[in-house]
């Protein structure tokens, strides 16, 4: 047969060609016992091909035959329609060359190889060594898997290990080698596994590594470089240790006897300071490290002063002191703040406790100041005030050399000196005072020399200086005056300064400024005139002159100069028209000093005098030429001006008519504006804002007429008219346009399907001004009037087309709309029926939904959610019943089942499924007492009924039962629990043992079922 067959193969070799077919496989590499199928990309058909497995035949097809190979395996499985190759649980021997061989119509071939892999399994990993010490152990972790290919990595905490260094990979990564751990290989490592299909890490390993003691500090606190005596210090020690390391304290060398991490030195003194070392020791390493503080205390300073030696005089030496209480490591000296170096006048010695002065100068005035320091504190004395005594030098006398009789002389005298100067006081050779100042009253012999002589007690100098007096008469009683002159402008004037006394010069101001020669103002030889050629506006102002000498002046009182001028500049101020009937003012003004009279004239007749002129009543007549005449009665001049009024009739009665048009869209339409009065300009507004031409309005050649070509929408609005002329406008009240239209857009709403017997409404709309008439139509028949039609008590014979007509009866047009009801039979009545009034527990129940009506579809809902089919829940094909099987008490709730036409949905009343169950857990519970109670509970539906055996007889019909007082002697309590529809019973047991009554319940639990309840259960089973 095998020779046929390949007799057959060859000979069917005979297409011509080759094309390229490529193998897909599902999936490669492929898991040992998954399923992979090798696909073919191309659909071309093949009728002669093979399939091969290495150089085994697996399938060789050929015009419809298939013959399969010897090497084929169980689970390979070909599709002689698409020529997939399917391998089911593949094993290692699966892993190889597959090829697929066509040979007609087209020769071609295509191989994969598959690599079927074992998935990584049985993954562990060790570690040789976990209790190291830090440099000097070595640790080796060792990892082992199961599965082909194996790739090995090692992972400490969230990192990757790679090799180098300390860390060695061995054995193709399954050992991990660290040569001298650190703190910081504790991990935790875990090994990770993997190949092509899977990957796998084990679990963490963590190594405890001893390590130092390092990093060991030593702080005191407070830190300083010196304490003061009686400070508190306390130490501390830390160091990097695992374990923790144990601390003790030397001093100078010696062990203190003291151990721990902390040493305290209280109240501290001088002879405390030294070097304190702590040492610190690893108990496991056997590593001790030690760290030295150096601590130094040190007395504070308790005084400093600063004492001078002798008084400091001008030119001699002198010595200051620097006494200090306590131990001192340096002093320094201060002057006003600043830190003092020797130099070629000053120098120090006894270590700076002595500052010395070569010679005094007034240079070395000031705060001299020692600031003595030590390393825990520093003192600043107190600063003692060296003030250089000399003197006196530069004695000056002020005073004045001319003085006034009758009048006071004082006279100063100052000297530079330290302690200051005293001062004598000499007329001549008289001495007439003491002190710095004198002060004498003049009289006419009171001019003579005076001298002051200044002395200083300490230095024993005295000095002299001396004063010469001359007597003069004071200045008094100055006054400007100008006499009868009036000052008129443009004409010359005089103003002439008269004073008492020893007048020496005179100064002429203006406004209390100095005055001078200028063009048009001289003076007189002696400047007691001042002399205007011609006035002008510019010379107002206050004047006085000032009269002095050289021991007194005075200014005269001011004299105010104003300038008369005018009238200049007439002008009328008043309207150039104005309406008939009203009032105007007309206002008169003129540049003049003093102000002028007015005199008012109307075509040349004095209508009035005074600044104001008001016309009332005013006609058509009272236009006309008005002058103002203005007249100053000083300067005897007057000037005029005039102003020509106009009087107009004013606009009124304005108002906007359309006549008897009707505003219709899409046709023409003009508004009027009307009004009385002089009309000089007519403007249009719509809603307020003036309205120019546009495309469709058009204005008359005198705006009185507005023109709509054709109305549309847009154009609705309040529409008004504004006339006005030179002295009055008004608005007219608004014509409010709304322009007709419609109906439009006609539209029927309401449903579509009715159910018989129901009542439908429809409404109809229409876009129309004013509101549109409805009438209703049915199949072509008139059944009502307006918006609203309501339908009742449908028939199948209702249903047709329901058509509404809408007139606008201004515009004159109609449109229709129409709505096609169809009325459908109703659903009268759905209720749900259960093929058993008992549910019991662990049978079947089935529900049936009855609907009186016609229906589209059913469907089912447990306590108002969709009720959906489950293992145990089935539904009928047509959903009118669904079948429970096996009832448990979860299945309790309220179930409906809902019938639906094209038009709604018909729910049925709820049917309230309670499972029957029960007994279960018989439970009997003690409450200790005298006497104590007893209580059974079980969990049924409905609730159990109980009664309680004691020795064969009842004693008790109720959940709860009281011991009698007899109970003492101890008792076997029964409690037995029915369920009142399964006549199932269950029991428990209470060994009672008074009073001692409180024990744990010991319950045996007995189940006696009813047998004629179980064999319908057990037939349906059978």
């Amino acid at each position: 047969m095998g020779h046929k067959v390949l007799a057959i193969f060859f000979t069917l070799i005979c297409a011509p060609g080759l094309y390229a077919v490529f193998l897909v496989p599902s999936k490669n590499p492929v898991a040992v016992g998954t399923n992979v199928t090798i696909s073919v990309n191309d659909t071309e058909t093949i009728t002669v091909g093979l399939w091969l497995f290495g150089p085994s035949t697996l399938f060789m097809w050929y015009q419809g035959n298939m013959i399969q190979g010897t090497s084929l395996q169980n689970g390979t499985e070909f599709n002689n329609s698409t020529y997939q190759l399917t391998l089911s649980s593949v094993t290692l021997r699966n892993s190889g060359l597959y090829v697929l061989e066509a040979f007609t119509p087209i020769k071609t071939r295509a191989e994969i190889t598959l690599d079927v892999q074992e998935p990584v399994s049985n993954v562990t990993a060790f570690v040789n060594i976990t209790n190291l010490v830090e440099f000097n152990d070595t640790v080796t972790f060792t990892c082992n898997a199961s599965g082909t290919p194996l790739w090995f990595s090692w992972q400490n905490r969230s990192s990757i290990v790679t090799a180098g260094g300390r860390v060695e990979l061995r054995n193709g990564g399954r050992e991990l080698f660290i040569n001298g751990v650190m703190r910081y290989d504790e991990g935790p490592f875990k090994c990770l596994v993997e190949n092509n299909i899977s990957k796998v890490e084990t679990n963490q390993t963590n190594l405890n590594i001893s390590y130092g003691p390092s990093n060991l500090t030593v702080t005191a606190l407070p830190e300083k470089e010196a304490y003061i005596s009686g400070s508190d210090i306390f130490l501390s020690c830390s160091a990097d240790s695992k374990p923790t390391a144990s601390f003790y304290w030397m001093y100078n060398g010696i062990h203190l006897n003291v151990s721990g991490s902390s040493y305290n030195l209280r109240n501290t003194t001088q002879n405390i300071s030294g070097q304190y070392a702590c040492v610190a020791k690893n108990a496991v390493t056997l590593r001790s490290v030690a760290v030295i503080k150096n601590i130094k205390v040190v007395d504070p300073i308790l005084s400093v002063t600063v004492n001078p030696a002798g008084s400091p005089v001008e030119g001699n030496a002198f010595n200051l002191s620097c006494n200090v209480v306590g131990p001192v490591d340096s002093i320094h000296w201060m002057k006003n703040g600043t830190y003092l170096g020797a130099d070629d006048m000053i120098t120090f010695f006894n270590n700076n406790s002595t500052l010395s002065f070569y010679r005094l100068g007034l240079s070395d005035d000031g705060l001299y100041q020692c600031a003595a320091s030590n390393a825990v504190s520093n003192i600043t004395s107190k600063a003692y005030n060296l003030m250089v005594n000399y003197g006196p030098w530069n004695t000056t006398m002020s005073g004045p050399i001319v003085g006034v009789v009758g009048q006071n002389v004082t006279f100063s005298c100052s000297a530079d000196s330290h302690p200051p100067s005293r001062y004598s006081w000499f007329l001549n050779v008289t001495k007439v005072g003491e002190g710095p100042v004198l002060t004498r009253a003049l009289s006419p012999d009171s001019g003579r020399r005076y001298t002051c002589m200044a002395s200083n007690e300490i230095t024993g100098s005295s000095s002299n200086v001396s004063l010469e007096l001359t007597l003069i008469y004071p200045v008094s009683h100055v006054i400007v005056n100008a006499g009868n002159q009036q000052p008129v402008f443009n004409q010359p004037f005089t103003l002439t300064c008269t004073a008492s006394g020893d007048v020496e010069h005179i100064q002429w101001m203006k406004n209390s400024m100095f005055l001078y020669p200028y063009k048009g103002i001289t003076f007189s030889n002696d400047n007691s005139t001042l002399s205007f050629q011609s006035l002008n506006l510019n010379d107002d102002g206050h004047y006085q002159c000032e009269a002095s000498n050289s021991v007194s002046h005075m200014t005269s009182p001011a004299y105010d100069l104003m300038v008369i001028y005018g009238p200049w500049n007439t002008e009328v101020a008043g309207p150039r028209m104005a309406e008939m009937g009203s009032n105007v003012t007309f206002r008169c003004s003129a540049v003049s000093r003093p102000h002028s009279q007015y005199s008012w004239f109307y075509n040349n007749l004095k209508v009035g005098d005074g600044p104001v002129f008001v016309k009332a009543a005013l006609s058509l007549t009272s236009s006309g030429q008005y002058t103002c005449m203005a007249f100053n009665n000083i300067t005897g001049g007057s000037s005029s001006a005039s102003l020509e009024l106009t009087v107009i009739d004013p606009v009124s009665h304005v108002i906007v008519n359309a006549g008897n048009q009707q505003p219709v869209f899409n046709q023409p339409f003009t508004l009027t504006c009307t009004a009385s009065g002089d009309v000089e300009h007519i403007q249009w507004m719509k809603n307020s804002m003036f309205l120019y031409p546009y495309k469709g309005i058009t204005f008359s050649n005198d705006n009185s007429t507005l023109s709509f070509q054709s109305l549309n929408l847009n154009d609705d609005g309040h529409y008004q008219c504004e006339a006005s002329n030179s002295v009055s406008h008004m608005t007219s009240p608004a014509y409010d346009l709304m322009v007709t239209y419609g109906p439009w857009n006609t539209e029927v709403a309401g449903p579509r399907m009715a159910e018989m017997g129901s009542n439908v409404t429809f409404r109809c709309s229409a876009v129309s001004r004013p509101h549109s008439q409805y009438s209703w139509f049915y199949n072509n028949l008139k059944v009502g009037d307006g918006p609203v039609f309501v339908k009742a008590a449908l028939s199948l014979t209702n249903s047709g087309q329901y058509t509404c007509m809408a007139f606008n009866n201004i515009t004159g047009g109609s449109s229709s709309a129409s709505l096609e009801l169809t009325v459908i039979e109703a659903i009268v009545k759905v209720d749900v029926t259960a093929d058993s009034p008992f549910p019991l527990a662990s049978q079947s129940l089935r529900l049936t939904c009855n609907v009186t009506g016609a229906y589209n579809r059913l469907h089912w809902l447990q306590n108002n959610q969709n009720f959906q089919p489950s293992d145990r829940v089935t539904f009928s094909a047509d959903n009118t019943t669904v079948t429970i099987k096996a009832l448990q008490p979860a299945d309790n709730g309220r179930y409906q089942c809902v019938a639906s036409n094209s038009v709604r949905q018909h729910f049925s009343q709820p049917y309230n499924l309670a499972v029957i169950f029960g007994p279960h857990s018989v439970q009997i519970t003690v409450t200790n007492g005298i006497p104590p109670v007893l209580t059974c509970l079980a969990e049924s539906q409905p609730p159990a009924v109980y009664h309680w055996i004691l020795e064969n007889n009842t004693v008790g019909n109720v959940s709860s039962i009281v011991l009698p007082i007899k109970s003492i002697f101890g008792g076997n309590y029964t409690c037995v629990a029915k369920n009142p529809w399964t006549n199932i019973t269950l029991q428990a047991s209470q060994v009672v043992n008074y009073p001692d009554a409180a024990v744990s319940v010991q319950a045996s639990v007995m189940l006696t079922a009813l047998l004629i309840l179980l064999i319908p259960v057990l037939d349906e089973w059978l």
